[in-house]
């Protein structure tokens, strides 16, 4: 009878055991799963940034020679707003500047998420 008993289900221990096995593996996949939700959102946050600023070099370079200063404003693009910082800096170079422009979400006034820098002359 004993070993009937015994050949008829699970005892507590290997029930634990498998149960254990299983909140391991699934805490794992979990955690894997939200590393990568974690990383593609960074990394579409960082080339929509990126689109943003290249935008903003070509339409400076398509207005001429930009004055110098600094510039805050911000865009729509792809669906979110952003904010963009335009800095215009003079060069030791005879009608030359740098341009540097940074862009980040506007929801996150702590830093910006890419800055792109180029240097512009006159042409004359």
């Amino acid at each position: 009878m004993v070993n009937l008993r015994r050949a008829a289900g699970f005892t507590l221990i290997e029930v634990m055991i498998a149960v254990t096995v299983f909140v391991a593996v699934a805490t794992t996949i979990s955690q894997t799963t939200s590393q990568s939700v974690g990383t593609q959102l960074s990394l579409e946050n960082t080339t929509l940034a990126s689109f943003v600023a290249e935008n903003r070099l070509v339409d400076i370079r398509l207005g001429g020679l930009p004055q110098v200063g600094d510039n805050n404003d911000e865009v729509s693009y792809a669906g979110r707003d952003w904010r963009v910082n335009t800095k215009v800096e003079e060069t030791t170079f005879p009608d030359t500047v740098r341009v540097t422009v940074s862009v980040g979400d506007i929801n996150n006034k702590e830093g910006y998420t890419i800055s792109l820098t180029t240097i512009m002359g006159g042409h004359g």
